[in-house]
């Protein structure tokens, strides 16, 4: 049975929703981020509507990853979480820990390192 060959915009959103759900974000808060209305990103989120380049690139940022990342069909949960961890690091000069469990998510807070 041949492979069936998945577009890179429907590899992005599925990472984009995982990444989202890791991270405890909202699509109401990635549309505002990416200046559209809640329905255009929901019908974008759906794979009903074609992803601008800028679009994808504000997404990849509102996840903090790039958009190499975002693409990438080989991502796992295991992958996302340590990416996220790295960039947190390299970018926020601290670690993350968990701070509360609330409605299934996990909130961030940070130690900053001296």
């Amino acid at each position: 049975m041949p492979a069936v060959e998945v577009s890179p915009q429907d590899v992005a959103i599925l990472n984009l929703k995982m990444l989202m759900q890791i991270e405890g974000k909202y699509r109401k808060d990635l549309a505002t981020y990416i200046g559209r209305k809640p329905q255009n990103l929901s019908r974008m989120m759906n794979g009903d509507s074609n992803w601008a380049i800028n679009d994808m690139f504000k997404a990849a940022q509102f996840v903090g990853v790039t958009l190499d990342v975002l693409t990438d069909p080989s991502l796992t949960p295991a992958k996302a979480i340590a990416i996220i961890s790295k960039y947190e690091d390299d970018y926020e000069g601290g670690s993350s820990v968990v701070d509360a469990i609330n409605d299934s998510r996990i909130r961030r807070a940070w130690i900053l390192t001296a």
